[in-house]
């Protein structure tokens, strides 16, 4: 009996040390395709669900949330959101950021800001960090203003016109 308990605390010893081995990779511990990058790519596609983008051309359209709703803009537009059923909804936001830069000048950068107003009362913005209950009614029209871009015209860098880059806000919204 001796000998088997020896036996099987060696093959156990054995069998933990050859299983708990160092994993290296981008994510460790996560192993989903086998590719580090490919894993990378599935888990953020899966941490950010696909986002609804408010242009110049959709922006007389309200947007309804039906459960969860990510909406995205790199305009300074405003927007609006209905909910089909009242109740209170986490919000979470990401600013964007828009960056002007020109040869031999350093840049400038100026965060780019989503609200979502009732009125005129602000409810959450994207300067808020974190996530946020909000309680929304139905038959209630909100809206999604967006703020903080600059007319990169009126800016120079030694005489010579600057270039912008615009990075999307993301505002989402989310049944609880």
């Amino acid at each position: 009996m001796l000998k088997y308990l020896v036996w099987f605390t060696f093959a156990s010893l054995f069998f933990w040390s050859c299983a708990n081995g160092k994993e290296e990779g981008l994510i460790p511990g996560t192993r989903l395709t086998g590719d580090p990058m490919a894993d990378a790519l599935v888990l953020s596609v899966l941490a950010n669900p696909p986002c609804q983008n408010l242009t110049n051309e959709n922006v007389g359209v309200s947007f309804v949330l039906e459960g969860s709703l990510s909406i995205c803009s790199v305009l300074a537009v405003s927007g609006s959101l209905s909910v089909r059923t009242s109740g209170t909804y986490e919000v979470t936001a990401t600013s964007g950021r828009q960056t002007l830069t020109s040869n031999n000048c350093n840049s400038s950068r100026f965060d780019f800001l989503i609200a979502l107003k009732d009125g005129n009362t602000e409810l959450f913005s994207s300067s808020f960090v974190g996530a946020k209950p909000i309680l929304l009614e139905a038959g209630k029209l909100y809206t999604l203003q967006g703020t903080g871009l600059v007319d990169p015209s009126g800016y120079q860098c030694q005489g010579r016109p600057v270039s912008s880059s615009v990075t999307p806000y993301r505002i989402n919204l989310r049944k609880l």
